[in-house]
């Protein structure tokens, strides 16, 4: 009995940090999770959701870190080359081609869609080679990212409790 309630309350005091720093954490994972780094934002969100974090606090946290990741896949193309962009990412040459296949007939319209897993990052990079207009590609991504990350939350929790009746 006395090991059970030990474990209980490590349990207890996990949830409870992580609630305490879950926003940020929450933040900080998106982030990640909107560069080339290969994480799954979502899971976190949803884990996050289940331990009882206000859904439109997490919406927030991880629209504003993703969309930061998205920012830093974007300047790292504006300032370099489409060569050293493939060599370092390892983007292979048809991806790469097909999001500046899609960016030649969108236009910077294509940022809305740059929360699509691996290709989402190739617009943001293609986007940011072809110097395409920052404001523009910022607005849509966060907009793009918004939707995502509403939708998940919307799907793990209803609508109803996402605006608060």
């Amino acid at each position: 009995m006395a090991g059970c309630s030990r474990i209980e309350y490590m349990a207890d005091l996990i949830i409870e940090f992580l609630k305490d720093y879950g926003y940020l954490g929450m933040g900080i994972m998106a982030f990640l999770a909107g560069t080339v780094v290969p994480i799954t934002s979502e899971v976190l969100l949803v884990f996050f959701l289940g331990i009882g974090l206000n859904a439109v606090g997490l919406t927030l946290a991880a629209t504003i870190g993703n969309t930061l990741g998205g920012v830093t896949c974007f300047m790292i193309g504006y300032l370099t080359t489409k060569e050293k962009v493939q060599r370092f990412f390892k983007v292979p040459d048809r991806r790469m081609k097909r999001a500046d296949m899609l960016i030649q007939k969108y236009g910077y319209w294509t940022a809305a869609f740059s929360f699509l897993p691996v290709l989402g990052e190739v617009f943001l990079l293609s986007l940011g080679i072809m110097r395409v207009n920052r404001f523009k590609v910022i607005s849509l991504m966060a907009l793009g990212k918004l939707f995502r990350y509403s939708l998940v939350v919307i799907s793990a929790i209803g609508i109803s409790k996402f605006f608060g009746f």
